[in-house]
């Protein structure tokens, strides 16, 4: 099949883009204006912006499957720009998806954990697109499947590993609520095994599913410990307890809002790291017959040797 990917960059979109040329699929991909570090000689790059309709209208021609995986991925910002990419720029891709008659279209949101007053303006705007997509389906036949991954990590992921694993190296890394709420890891090969797994399976068109590894019984505590059991030999010794960090995180969000000071903790992230909402993951099991693989201790041991690899620790 003719395959975009947007987000080709990213952690996520590398894999994707990787199993799928194993696949011996052909592959078109996204890349926001940024140099290309992992180059596949048999894939399309194109520099561009979902923001851009003539953008969109080109990538989008002799297509059959779109992996939306693009995205302003951050827990604080101004809703105004989180709109623009992530409600927007899906509206683009549809709209140049349905002149060309794509087949199926693959949006990567992520697990709605937060009660929605208290939401951040990525959770926000991504569930504005889910709506926006569930209504082109159901209004005008649009063929979307959403994926909602959760914590996604291994090798290459920044985010939930080279992030923290640099901030234990500078001692500049506490458990919140000594790190009780729960961590749904969901290693980078079992969420791409979903992905192709919904480009392939018939009757799904419409549905949404949670994709984890199906285990919450690792805590924030535990994967943040493993870390830095991995980088310095030790557990994580400062903790702040919810209140406190909630304190913090809106004394750093006034900063940032005045002085532009970026902050080092929001309200948002204190409210994932002790977040304990559960999640299944039995709709994917069921129709899209998805069975993670990778469990988290093969996951930790993958991703310790990654790291070990690239010098990292």
């Amino acid at each position: 099949m003719n395959c975009l990917v947007t987000g080709a960059t990213g952690f996520i979109g590398t894999a994707l883009i990787n199993r799928l040329v194993e696949n011996n699929e052909t592959v078109i991909a996204l890349v926001h204006h940024k140099s290309i570090t992992h180059h596949i000689d048999t894939v399309n790059y194109v520099s561009g912006d979902i923001t851009d309709k003539k953008i969109t209208d080109v990538i989008t021609r002799n297509i059959d499957v779109v992996f939306h995986c693009a995205a302003l991925v951050k827990d604080y910002g101004p809703k105004k720009q989180f709109y623009e990419i992530n409600v927007q720029g899906t509206k683009n891709l549809v709209s140049s998806c349905k002149k060309h008659g794509i087949k199926r279209f693959i949006f990567l949101s992520h697990i709605q954990q937060q009660p929605k007053p208290s939401m951040t303006n990525y959770s926000k705007t991504k569930l504005l697109a889910e709506k926006y997509l569930i209504d082109e389906c159901r209004n005008n036949g649009f063929p979307i499947i959403i994926i909602r991954p959760g914590n996604v990590y291994g090798p290459g992921a920044t985010t939930w590993v080279l992030r923290p694993v640099d901030s234990i190296k500078k001692d500049r890394i506490a458990l919140i609520d000594h790190g009780s709420g729960i961590f749904h890891h969901t290693y980078i090969d079992n969420l791409i095994d979903a992905l192709i797994k919904a480009m392939q399976k018939d009757d799904i068109i419409g549905e949404t599913f949670n994709i984890t590894d199906g285990d919450e019984t690792v805590s924030w505590g535990d994967y943040l410990n493993d870390l830095s059991h991995m980088v310095a030999n030790r557990p994580i010794s400062k903790n702040l307890s919810k209140p406190v960090a909630l304190f913090i995180g809106y004394l750093m969000m006034g900063l940032y809002y005045v002085f532009r000071i970026k902050p080092w903790v929001s309200p948002g992230a204190v409210r994932f790291f002790t977040n304990k909402t559960h999640v299944s993951i039995g709709k994917a099991e069921k129709l899209l017959e998805y069975q993670p693989r990778i469990d988290y201790q093969e996951g930790i041991k993958r991703t310790k040797q990654w790291l070990q690899n690239k010098n990292f620790i």
